[in-house]
């Protein structure tokens, strides 16, 4: 009897699969023209994919290429620009976190944003310092230039800010770049 009853039970079960299935595949629409048999590609937005890509190469390059500046205390650096970032804080032991961000401004012009956040542990409670390099870079010249004088500072190893006369287009080093 038992035996007999979950015989039932298992057709009953495979029964209901079936029309499941069925109905599954009535619902779904069979083409009927040979032009809806044939995939029809994407319509690509002009020019978006391209500035993205461009886009990422801009941040790829600020986060991997490396100069050579000498500092005001006539230190050589050899390093990447958000090394050099980094290193305007005056806290080598600190760790650090950073992220690159390129805003096009038009033809080959970019806006390079590197967001860093430093932490020096070495204090009670740690402390914080969020600092931000913008730069400028053109990409048919290939060249980064300082858009505030945090960026200034990396890329010249001069800060424009301790002087008599500081100047005021970057002052405060991390004051905020407007487009």
């Amino acid at each position: 009897m038992v035996a007999k009853l979950g015989a039932v039970c298992s057709c009953l079960v495979l029964a209901a699969a079936c029309a499941a299935d069925e109905e599954d595949i009535a619902a779904t629409p069979t083409p009927t023209t040979p032009e809806a048999t044939q995939a029809s590609p994407r319509p690509a937005t002009p020019g978006a994919t391209d500035i993205s890509t461009r886009g990422e190469e801009v941040e790829t390059l600020a986060n991997t290429v490396v100069r050579q500046v000498t500092w005001e205390d006539g230190t050589t650096y050899e390093e990447s620009i958000s090394d050099l970032v980094f290193r305007t804080a005056g806290k080598p032991d600190a760790g650090h976190g950073h992220r690159v961000v390129a805003r096009w401004l038009g033809d080959t012009r970019w806006q390079v944003t590197i967001f860093m956040r430093v932490v020096d542990r070495s204090t009670e409670p740690d402390t914080v310092t969020d600092l931000t390099g913008e730069f400028y870079y053109d990409e048919e010249r290939d060249e980064f230039s300082a858009a505030n004088g945090r960026a200034l500072l990396a890329l010249t190893g001069r800060n424009p800010c301790p002087s008599d006369q500081p100047e005021p287009d970057y002052c405060p080093l991390d004051k905020e770049m407007r487009p």
